[in-house]
């Protein structure tokens, strides 16, 4: 497949969009050491569901906005593909503890959050999206799995789809089933090579997305704090691919997208 990345979304520790990104690169970000993670408050989502959207809901809500207006697609008619290593740990912490003492009473509103669909539903209720959406969850190489469905999906359909990823930082006993030290979020818009008009700052095609039936390892981006980062959640894949949308210096990256399998990407610039 020949897919482009024409949008892009991003919330971290420090970093609340494309453009800290984009300074990260050229060695002005320094935020990331010494921030405090600051979940975001879209204003999209309209104020009741807001009072009931958690923080991982308001990640993919927001980093979805974000790559569709970097984008310029229409928020109201682009399929969207949403992927987790381990969705809300939060709220599955919160319902075992709850279920595991003697007053089982849950939360009606977290019990409707810990569905793995529920930021795909908010993200559809603050754009009137009535298009199709997929979750993926594929345990650690999730990312890779989410974007081989995204790019299936836009090549297949000749258009444009959204792909967010996202995973919050675990606490005991759910980070002995995966230490996720960092919360992170981010979105891609997915567009045929052949449609695509990338705008600035994103310059980069995937000329080829390949299936290799081998493992791999996650690749990393070649800033440090950005590799900390990458390092410390299961979709910090993701940051080494946007790198190569805003670097002139392209580079093969092997994306894992299961134990036993990864996607070759090769890079080239649009410009």
């Amino acid at each position: 497949m020949r897919v482009a990345i024409t949008g892009v979304g991003l919330w971290a520790r420090g970093m609340t969009s494309l453009d800290d990104f984009v300074a990260s690169g050229h060695g002005e970000f320094a935020a990331l050491e010494d921030a405090t993670f600051e979940p975001p408050r879209p204003s999209a989502i309209p104020a009741r569901e807001r009072r009931r959207a958690g923080p991982a809901i308001n990640l993919c809500v927001e980093v979805a906005h974000q790559a569709c207006d970097v984008a310029g697609v229409d928020k109201s008619s682009v399929p969207s593909v949403f992927v987790s290593a381990l969705a809300d740990t939060a709220i599955t912490d919160y319902m075992c503890r709850k279920l595991a003492g003697a007053e089982k009473l849950l939360s009606p509103t977290r019990f409707h959050n810990s569905v793995h669909n529920a930021p795909a539903c908010y993200w559809a209720i603050s754009t009137s999206n009535r298009a199709s959406n997929t979750f993926i969850g594929g345990f650690l190489e999730s990312f890779g799995a989410g974007f081989f469905e995204a790019s299936s999906q836009a090549v297949a359909a000749g258009g444009s789809t959204l792909l967010v990823g996202y995973d919050i930082a675990t606490a005991p006993p759910l980070d002995d089933i995966a230490g996720i030290a960092e919360t992170l979020a981010v979105a891609l818009v997915i567009s045929p090579a052949s449609r695509a008009r990338p705008r600035r700052p994103l310059s980069a095609v995937a000329a080829e997305v390949r299936f290799v039936a081998e493992p791999a390892p996650p690749p990393l981006p070649r800033a440090p704090a950005l590799a900390r980062l990458s390092a410390a959640n299961p979709m910090g894949s993701a940051l080494a691919l946007v790198e190569q949308c805003v670097s002139d210096d392209k580079r093969e990256l092997r994306l894992p997208a299961s134990p036993r399998a990864h996607l070759k990407l090769r890079f080239e610039s649009m410009r």
